[in-house]
C-alpha cells in the first residue's frame, strides 16, 4: 500500500512541477494556505491593479481568479484542472492575448490563484479576497459540487457591490430537492426563480456542467440498449454522488431495471473489498459507481486484485486521467464514464480547435494523457470565461454578465459542446456517456468514444437536437476481462 501511495504522489508531483513551471512571465500565480499570508506575487497583483486603475484607456490584462485544492484530499483533481487551464492560458497568450474591442487592443490573460485544500471555509476566504481585494474580472470556482453551493451565497452577496461572476466548472447545479421538482421547472415558460425573482436578476454563480438529470438519462439509455436488467450502485458521500443516485432511482423504474443494492462510501475510502464481495454475491448485470478520481481508481485496483469483472462497469470520474492510463493501461477497456462532446464529437470545438486538437496539444505539452472528464470541464469553463469577456469587449462586469443572457441565441462553442444559459444558471447542454473501447497500453485518450447522450426527454422535455451529432461509437458489452 505504501508503495502504491508513493507512486500516486510521485505522479502528482511530477505533473504539478510540469504545470507550474509552464507559467509564462505574464501570469500571476498565487498559492496560499490562508488569506492572511502575503507574498511577493500578491504584492505584484496589488501593484498591477493600481496601474490598471490609472490607465484610462483600459486594463493592461484580463485577470482570472481561482481557488482550488492544490493540496489536500482533492489535490489529484486540482492537478487535472490546473493542467488544462494552464494549457488554455498559454494558447491565449501565444495568440496575442484577450481581445478587448472597446479599447482596440489585446491584453494578456493572468491568474490569481489560492489554495483552499478542499475546505469550504478556506475557499470562502479566498473567494472574498479574489472579489473584494484582488478585483479579478471573473472566477473559476473550486472543485466539487459541494464547493459551488458553499460559495454561492457569498458570491451573490458580494455581487451587490462587485458583480463578479463565479463559474462552477467541476461541479453540478442542484437547485431542487427531487427529480420531479427539477422537471417541474421546465413545465412553464418562466425562468427559474427564487423568492419571486428570476435567476438572471440575482444569480452570479454560473454553472458550466449540465444537470445530472441529462447525464443519468444518457446512462440509462446505455443500460437499456445493451440489455441490463439489474444494477448495484456505489456512490461517494458527496452532493455529486447523492444527486446522481437521485436521478438514477427516478429513471430506472421507468425502464424496468432493478437496483439490487445501493451503498454510500466515504470519499477517503481505503478499501472496496467489502463492497466488491457484496456485489459478487448479488451478481448484477452492472456496477454503477458515482466516483471522484481517487476513489474511482481505487475501486478498479481492488476489482482487479479480487478478479471481479462485472459485465458492465460505469465509473464516472475515475478512469480518464493520465494517472489512470499509467496505472491500468489496457485494463481500462470497456469501462464507461461521465462525458461531454469531448473529444471526438464534431460539436467539441472552441477557439483553439477541436477536442482532438486540444487533446493532442495537451499530450505535446505534458507528455501525458489529458483527463477526459474533469479536464475538458476545466478547459471548457475557461473557454467560456474567455469568450464572455471577448464578446463584451471589456472587463466591465455588467457587460460580461449581459453576454451570458445572450447565449441562448448565440451559444458559446467549447470543447464540451455549445454552451448557453436559459432556464436557469445551469447550461442547456446534452450530457453523454463515454467508454474506453479497444484500449491498449499505449493509448492516451485515443480509445475514448461517446456511446450515448441525454437531454431531458425521459423527463418529458421537448428538445430540438440531433443525438447523432454527439454519439461517436457503439457500446462495448459485456466488458472485456481484466488482463
Amino acid at each position: 500500500m505504501k508503495k502504491k501511495l508513493f507512486l500516486v504522489v510521485a505522479v502528482i508531483t511530477i505533473l504539478s512541477l510540469a504545470i507550474f513551471s509552464s507559467c509564462k512571465p505574464g501570469e500571476v500565480v498565487t498559492e496560499t494556505e490562508t488569506a492572511e499570508e502575503t507574498t511577493e506575487e500578491e504584492a505584484t497583483v496589488e501593484e498591477e491593479t493600481a496601474v490598471e486603475e490609472e490607465v484610462a484607456e483600459g486594463p493592461t490584462s484580463v485577470k482570472f481568479g481561482h481557488t482550488g485544492p492544490i493540496t489536500g484530499f482533492l489535490a489529484v483533481a486540482e492537478v487535472i484542472c490546473n493542467s488544462m487551464y494552464n494549457l488554455f492560458t498559454e494558447q491565449v497568450n501565444e495568440a496575442g492575448g484577450v481581445p478587448l474591442s472597446q479599447y482596440g487592443t489585446m491584453v494578456p490573460l493572468n491568474w490569481v490563484i489560492y489554495n483552499d485544500q478542499g475546505d469550504t471555509g478556506r475557499a470562502a476566504t479566498n473567494v472574498e479576497r479574489l472579489i473584494s481585494q484582488d478585483l479579478v474580472d471573473i472566477i473559476y470556482g473550486s472543485y466539487g459540487t459541494f464547493q459551488g453551493f458553499a460559495q454561492e451565497p457569498l458570491v451573490n452577496n458580494l455581487a451587490e457591490e462587485f458583480k463578479t461572476i463565479y463559474m462552477v466548472g467541476n461541479g453540478t447545479c442542484v437547485k431542487w430537492e427531487t427529480a420531479e421538482e427539477f422537471f417541474d421547472i421546465y413545465a412553464t415558460d418562466e425562468p427559474y426563480s427564487e423568492n419571486g425573482m428570476p435567476w438572471n436578476e440575482w444569480e452570479y454563480t454560473i454553472w458550466t456542467e449540465g444537470p445530472r438529470a441529462f447525464h443519468i438519462e444518457a446512462l440509462v439509455n446505455v443500460l437499456q440498449e445493451v440489455g441490463v436488467e439489474s444494477v448495484v450502485v456505489w456512490e461517494n458521500g458527496t452532493l455529486y454522488g447523492a444527486e446522481s443516485s437521485r436521478f438514477l432511482e427516478y429513471f430506472l423504474p421507468q425502464v424496468g431495471i432493478e437496483i439490487l443494492s445501493k451503498d454510500q462510501y466515504p470519499l477517503d475510502i481505503l478499501d472496496f473489498s467489502p463492497l466488491i464481495t457484496k456485489a459478487q454475491g448479488l451478481n448484477p448485470d452492472a456496477i454503477i459507481q458515482f466516483s471522484y478520481p481517487g476513489d474511482g481508481m481505487l475501486s478498479i485496483e481492488n476489482m482487479i486484485a479480487m478478479d471481479y469483472n462485472p459485465k458492465l462497469f460505469y465509473n464516472s470520474l475515475g478512469t480518464t486521467s493520465s494517472d489512470a492510463y499509467t496505472r491500468f493501461g489496457s485494463n481500462l477497456d470497456g469501462i464507461m464514464y461521465q462525458s461531454f462532446a469531448f473529444p471526438t464529437s464534431p460539436l467539441s470545438v472552441g477557439p483553439f480547435g477541436t477536442g482532438i486538437d486540444v487533446m493532442n496539444a495537451y499530450i505535446e505539452k505534458y507528455g501525458l494523457a489529458p483527463d477526459l472528464v474533469d479536464g475538458p470541464m476545466a478547459y471548457g469553463t475557461v473557454e467560456a470565461m474567455y469568450e464572455l469577456i471577448r464578446r463584451a469587449g471589456t472587463t466591465d462586469k455588467d457587460a460580461i454578465y449581459a453576454e451570458i443572457l445572450k447565449t441562448k441565441d448565440n451559444p458559446i462553442p467549447t470543447v464540451l459542446g455549445p454552451l448557453y444559459w436559459d432556464k436557469g444558471p445551469w447550461p442547456e447542454l446534452p450530457e453523454t456517456v463515454g467508454q474506453h473501447i479497444g484500449t491498449s497500453d499505449t493509448d492516451l485518450g485515443q480509445d475514448c468514444q461517446i456511446i450515448a447522450a441525454g437531454f431531458g426527454e425521459m423527463g418529458g422535455l421537448e428538445r430540438e437536437w440531433n443525438v447523432e451529432d454527439w454519439i461517436t461509437g457503439t457500446p462495448l458489452y459485456p466488458k472485456p476481462d481484466w488482463k
